[in-house]
C-alpha cells in the first residue's frame, strides 16, 4: 500500500476515532461523575456503545471495505474486543497505582488502543478477501 494511502486511511481513522471517543468519554464522565459508577466499568460501557459507531464509520467510510458484514463485523468483534480488554487493564492500572486523575488513565489507554485498533482494522477486520486465481 502506498505511503499516501496509508496516511489517508490513518486520518480518516483517526477522525472517525474522535466522533466514537468523544462518544466514550462523554459516557465515562457523565457514569462517574453524575452517577458515581466505577470507572473501568464506565470506561468499557463507553468504549462499547463507541464501538458501534466506530465500525459502521470505518466500514463506510474509512476503509470501504468490500467484505460482507458478516465477516467483517465477526473480526470487528475480536479486534474491538482485545482493544476493550486493553482499554480496561490500561485504565485499571492507571486508577490503581498512579496518582493522576483517571482521565489521564482514559488518555494513556485511548492512545494505545488507537493503534492496536488501526493496525487490526487494516491488516484483518477490513482487509479486502482474499482472491483466489483461477
Amino acid at each position: 500500500m502506498p505511503k499516501a494511502s496509508l496516511l489517508k486511511k490513518f486520518f480518516r481513522f483517526v477522525c472517525v476515532g474522535g466522533l466514537a471517543t468523544a462518544l466514550q468519554y462523554a459516557m465515562l464522565v457523565a457514569l462517574v461523575g453524575l452517577w458515581q459508577w466505577q470507572v473501568t466499568l464506565a470506561s468499557s460501557l463507553g468504549f462499547t456503545a463507541s464501538a458501534v459507531v466506530n465500525y459502521w464509520l470505518n466500514y463506510k467510510l474509512t476503509f470501504r471495505a468490500e467484505n460482507s458484514h458478516r465477516v467483517a463485523v465477526f473480526r470487528f468483534f475480536i479486534t474491538a474486543g482485545m482493544g476493550l480488554v486493553l482499554n480496561g487493564a490500561i485504565v485499571q492500572f492507571g486508577i490503581t497505582y498512579t496518582p493522576f486523575p483517571y482521565l489521564w488513565s482514559q488518555l494513556a489507554a485511548t492512545v494505545a488502543v488507537l493503534f492496536w485498533n488501526f493496525v487490526g482494522s487494516l491488516k484483518w477486520t477490513y482487509a479486502s478477501p482474499v482472491r483466489k486465481s483461477a
